[in-house]
Order: structure tokens, then sequence, then C-alpha cells
């Protein structure tokens, strides 16, 4: 995989089977290529056919609207919307039980400050979420990216500006919600890689230890 203004190849010669239910951590340094392994997966960024496989299926084959459904993507950025709290999370899904949504939003650690909010879930929530700090934004658009369950989800450092501690409640509720289905990590905390089946250690494009 190359960008379009780069003349290195961001990723390359990477050989990497994870199996249904893994929990794989993804580790190396900034710019080693590990966002743009993630990105890939759900085809934000444009893979050569042959390149990568789900459930032995081309990527490329995939539709897209199918494909980027069966993942949930929660990244260091944000992305909130100038809507509520229960709009943001349920990012246009109908159907969902309120037994669900509270559910989530308390396996992200965020359902009680909701609460104590004047509105509670029916909080409008500023441009960008301006009225929430960068670790409830976080939290926020993970509880997003787990609600339906996906049988992927991908966090990539996606808990960078939570404290240690409440990262690994976080971790421990949505691992233990997610027995059997893939989850793939980045993060820089010991705490969060040692609880991978796999870790994958990346440098300068490729894979350097498994």
């Amino acid at each position: 995989l190359q960008y379009p203004d780069r003349t290195r190849e961001a990723v390359r010669n990477i050989r990497l089977t994870i199996a249904e239910g893994w929990k794989v951590a993804l580790v190396g340094r900034v710019g080693s290529g590990k966002t743009t392994l993630l990105h890939a997966i759900p085809r934000l960024l444009d893979t050569p056919r042959g390149a990568l496989f789900l459930d032995g299926e081309d990527v490329n084959d995939l539709p897209l609207k199918a494909l980027r459904e069966n993942i949930g993507f929660a990244t260091q950025e944000t992305m909130i919307f100038s809507d509520t709290i229960r709009e943001n999370v349920l990012f246009g899904r109908s159907g969902v039980a309120e037994e669900a949504l509270v559910e989530t939003l308390k396996t992200v650690q965020f359902y009680e400050e909701v609460q104590e909010m004047e509105k509670g879930m029916e909080t409008l929530l500023g441009e960008r979420g301006l009225t929430l700090s960068g670790g409830q934004r976080q939290r926020l658009c993970i509880a997003r990216a787990i609600l339906p369950q996906p049988p992927i989800l991908i966090l990539d450092d996606a808990l960078s500006m939570v404290d240690t501690r409440t990262e690994e409640r976080i971790l421990t509720r949505i691992l233990e919600s997610r027995e059997g289905k893939t989850t793939l990590m980045v993060s820089h905390r010991v705490s969060t890689i040692g609880r991978a089946d796999l870790v994958v250690v990346l440098e300068r494009g490729s894979v350097v230890e498994t």
C-alpha cells in the first residue's frame, strides 16, 4: 500500500493470518504502518487485488456497505455530530433497544456521566463535541462502534485520552462482551498489549516480529 504523495510504500511484504475471535495488538513507532494496515480492512484505502482477504474473500469483491456494516471502527480522532448523545451513539440505526444502548454506555464507562448531565441522553452536543472532554468524546465514539456488536472491531489508539485504569476497565468489558469476535487494537500501553492473543510488531511498514 502506498499513499499517492509518498515515494515509499506505507506497508509492504506483510504475511499475517488472524483467526476468527482473536484479540490482536499492533505495536510499533509512529509511522510504522499500523493505521495504514487497519484502514485497509474496511477499504478506507484502496488495496491491490489478492492482498487482503476476509473469510477467504478478497475485500475488493465484498460490497462496501456490507463490509463496513460488519466492522466497528474507532480511532484516536473523534467524530461528533451536532445532535444528542443518543443520536451520536445510534448513528442512524433504528430498532435498537434502550437496554442495549444503556449497556453500551456502561461498557465504555460513560453512562453515569451522561446521567449526571441535565438532559441525560437527550443532551445536545455542540459541533465536534466541544462540550465534552477528549476522553468523553473517545468513549462516545467507541460506544458507537461497539453498539451493533460487529464481527470485527478495530480500536486504533482509541483510548489515548483516557487514564490507564479506566482504559483497563473499558477493555475488560468490551473483550468480555466480544467472546468469539475479532478485535484489533493499537495501543502503546503494556496493559492493553498484554490482553492480546497475538502481538504484531511493525517497523517501517513491515512485520518484524509476532
